[in-house]
């Protein structure tokens, strides 16, 4: 067995089965280390099944705008790390405490690690942002035995900043794609009811979005986009009270359904017809992998990370301007005039988000695994 410590900022519904799936592979004794419940205020509950060890931690005021999460500090990481004694070592991005302190006790021990990268140079952002990732993240990317990324734009990012292309590979911020896929299968039959349910007519084209009701997520963009569609909208959060009241001001037809458990966003999106997610900042987006699995089509903005990977513009759905109104109006009228090409880019989506399940993930990271840790 290969004793690893994967440092995460936090747990996830998503990444945390994964995870789990890892931990009883039976090839890797893993432990997660996390530092904190959460960095960035979400309001989900993950009870991981692995191993797991949360960090006692201090929050520093003030540099929440600077990382845009939480940043504990948590020198407990470091007593953490000699307990476990890993072969190797999975370090989730650089930008908490717990991550930089785990880069340094690497360092220091000669334990080899692997950096899993989510964030990517895709867009607009602050010029001080990027000359600090240009100054100091490739000395942390050269000195990693292998990088995981999130994918492709974040692959981009890490090569540009000197990882060996060779030593890339996929660990996707993702769903049980395959899992999904059965479970929406089964709801296939209650359509019609669950539909009623969400107040659609039968005659209804549906477009479904799912996030945390939060300025970057663009739902006013899709509010004002989606004129004579019904729209789903599934989350909650401090837009909630501006949205329902812009919602009533347009004149269209929104449900906001408010947090749903997994179960409840499923049957949202058997309901639903297209998926639409406008957001102005999404360095992935793994609500996208979801309607993907589904077998919705998407329209997504050009500031969605997922949609380099997910979304094949004219295949599986529409990739318009992050804000542009007019263009997901146009991609959401195509759609819901013609039954057939929904249904055909449905089937596109599936077929996209297969080679980002559970399965290949796993097996990147237990290669790099294998790699880092051979020769040693």
């Amino acid at each position: 067995m290969i004793r690893v410590t994967f440092v995460s900022p936090e747990p996830t519904p998503y990444r945390a089965p994964l995870l789990d799936r890892i931990a009883t592979g039976g090839e890797i004794e893993l432990t997660v280390v996390y530092a904190a419940r959460t960095v960035a205020g979400r309001t989900w509950s993950v009870e991981p099944q692995h191993r797991a060890i949360f960090l006692d931690g201090v929050t520093v005021p003030g540099l929440r705008g600077v990382f845009r999460h939480d940043y504990p500090l948590t020198p407990g990481i470091w007593r953490v790390l000699g307990e476990t004694a890993p072969d190797c070592v999975v370090v989730s991005g650089w930008s908490t405490f717990a991550s930089q302190a785990a880069l340094a006790w690497c360092r220091v021990h000669g334990v080899p690690y692997l950096l899993l990268v989510e964030s990517h140079d895709d867009g607009p952002k602050p010029g001080w942002r990027r000359r600090v990732k240009e100054t100091v993240v490739p000395t942390v990317v050269g000195g990693a035995d292998s990088v995981l990324v999130t994918g492709s734009l974040a692959r981009d990012s890490v090569v540009s900043l000197g990882a060996d292309p060779e030593r890339v590979r996929v660990f996707a911020n993702t769903v049980d794609v395959e899992h999904f896929g059965d479970l929406v299968d089964r709801l296939s039959a209650r359509r019609d009811e669950l539909r009623a349910g969400f107040g659609l007519a039968p005659g209804d084209v549906a477009v479904v979005t799912v996030a945390r009701l939060a300025p970057e997520k663009g739902i006013d963009v899709l509010l004002r986009a989606a004129r004579d569609v019904p729209v789903l909208v599934v989350g909650d959060g401090i837009e909630r009270g501006r949205l329902e009241g812009l919602a009533r001001d347009l004149g269209g037809r929104a449900t906001f359904t408010g947090d749903r458990p997994l179960d409840g966003v499923l049957e949202a999106y058997v309901a639903a017809d297209v998926f639409a997610l406008m957001s102005s900042y999404e360095p992935w987006g793994v609500v996208v992998n979801e309607a993907a699995a589904c077998g919705l089509p998407l329209v997504l903005s050009d500031r969605v990370g997922a949609a380099r990977d997910l979304l094949g513009d004219g295949e599986n759905g529409m990739l318009v301007p992050a804000g542009d109104v007019d263009a997901a109006a146009a991609a959401l009228v195509r759609l819901a005039s013609d039954p057939d090409l929904r249904e055909r880019m449905g089937a596109r989506s599936r077929e996209l988000v297969r080679g980002f399940g559970y399965g290949p993930s796993a097996d990147n990271l237990l290669a790099a695994v294998r790699e880092a840790t051979a020769s040693r």
